[in-house]
């Protein structure tokens, strides 16, 4: 049962001037164990976020009369085994987190030639610089914002809502809304091979709904995960977002299509002195899902594009040389850099363009208390760079399965299997972290996880 506790003392306090409010207080306890292999490493660990990531919200509606409501949603995460806003839980990158030991990237290698001399420092710092960049777009809420997950208030109308703030994008919420499992578990579609931009910043959003049909048009005035503020420099435009989605759902069946479109300035453009926008990550998905009776089936097709990275081979071997691997120097550009997990190449695990197609089909079967999941997801990239010389393709799929207590609590447990090839190490992600890389180029990962949610 959802706790309006402030809309009550309100209630009491001001009778009149808040009879038509309401202030909810809201959220998720997610907690489990989590047996992950990822080539030549593995562990068992307690784990938050499994099958949802644990949070808690307040939202709240006021009705204006006419058809008019103010509405807002400030909604923060946590991690249920240290009690932080702030997690990491890669296993793995360059190499083993935690560890010292140099850096090791697979495909990683000198993009034009250097003296024998020089060579083997500077193809060690592009290692470090690369794990480096995997571990930052790895960390959830990098900048300990205390609602990251979502902070916006909106209007409203007869004619639609306008909402504005840190919102969820059009194109991920197709990615959730038409698959199996939405964002849940290490089964969820949502992994390295589907990875949009998911959230935007300083964003305002139109939103209809009506008979069935959602329409969304979103524009973002710029920021990153690791940067909320828009770009203040010239091109000011150059970290902004786009985006779309349209939808229709009935009782028994529902489809729906996302764009999403991000701008960035590369950095080969800012070292030169003559930064340019340009667009960046592009994402199509188009998916739907139909009902017969306690079994639906959901299917979805995804296709991401990036010919403009933020970040090349080249342009971390230029990097390294330019300042001779100063590490204070290299910390200070990048840091200045509007990057993104959208903006690597997630599926081999290193920087360059993207170029991938992904498709999803899964399937559910409710009997009383009992739901059971099974899904086939299938990605490749067939970009190319200095070091995406061959395809990158993986195979994933498993079964899940749940057992509701009740309407809020419910205990589950999951199967799921990476099939890697070629230069893809993808490793198996889920709702409230991530997990990194396989340790090598081609090599399988596997997840076990058992766990309990509860919403309140």
């Amino acid at each position: 049962m959802r706790k309006s506790l402030l809309a009550v003392a309100l209630a009491f306090a001001f009778p009149t001037a808040f009879a038509q409010s309401s202030v909810t207080l809201y959220g998720i306890v997610d907690v489990g164990v989590e047996n992950l292999d990822i080539g030549n490493e593995s562990a068992t660990r307690l784990m938050s976020g499994i099958s949802q990531g644990s949070r808690w919200g307040l939202r709240g509606t006021e009705v204006l009369g006419g058809g008019y409501s103010a509405i807002f949603t400030l909604e923060s995460r946590f991690s249920i085994e240290t009690g932080s806003m702030t997690n990491n839980d890669s296993l793995y990158w360059c190499r083993l987190a935690g560890s010292t030991a140099p850096a090791v990237c697979p495909g990683v290698t000198l993009v034009t030639p250097l003296p024998a001399a020089l060579a083997p420092a500077v193809v060690g710092g592009m290692n470090a610089v690369n794990n480096a960049l995997l571990q930052a777009v790895t960390t959830v809420n990098s900048s300990g914002a205390l609602f990251d997950r979502q902070s916006w208030a909106g209007l409203v109308t007869p004619y639609g809502a306008i909402i504005a703030g840190r919102q969820y994008t059009p194109g991920y919420e197709i990615l959730n809304k038409f698959n199996v499992l939405a964002d849940m578990t290490s089964l969820q579609f949502g992994q390295a091979y589907t990875t949009p931009q998911i959230r935007a910043n300083n964003a305002l959003q139109y939103r209809a709904e009506l008979k069935g049909f959602t329409l969304s048009l979103m524009y973002s005035f710029g920021g990153s995960e690791g940067n909320r503020s828009e770009r203040a420099t010239p091109p000011t435009d150059g970290d902004d977002f786009m985006g779309g989605n349209v939808q229709y759902v009935t009782s028994n069946w529902g489809v729906g299509a996302g764009y999403n479109r991000t701008n960035v300035v590369p950095y080969a453009t800012q070292a030169a002195g003559t930064p340019e926008k340009k667009t960046g990550l592009e994402t199509i998905n188009v998916g739907g899902w139909v009902g017969f009776g306690n079994f639906k089936v959901y299917a979805q097709w995804m296709n991401r594009q990036n010919d403009n990275p933020i970040l090349t081979p080249g342009d971390i071997q230029n990097l390294i040389v330019s300042t001779g691997g100063n590490l204070t120097a290299i910390t200070n550009i990048l840091g200045g850099l509007q990057l993104g997990p959208q903006d690597m190449d997630l599926m081999r695990g290193f920087a360059g363009p993207t170029d991938s197609d992904a498709y999803h089909l899964g399937a559910s079967w409710t009997l009383g208390n009992h739901v059971l999941y099974g899904a086939y997801n299938y990605g490749k990239d067939s970009a190319r760079s200095a070091w995406a010389t061959e395809d990158a393709s993986a195979s994933h799929f498993g079964a899940a399965y749940f057992y509701n207590f009740s309407r809020r609590t419910a205990l589950y447990a999951v199967a799921a299997f990476m099939k890697n090839s070629d230069q893809a190490r993808v490793s198996l992600s889920s709702a409230g972290y991530t997990t990194g890389w396989t340790t090598g180029a081609g090599e399988d990962a596997r997840a076990f996880q058992l766990g309990m949610r509860h919403a309140f």
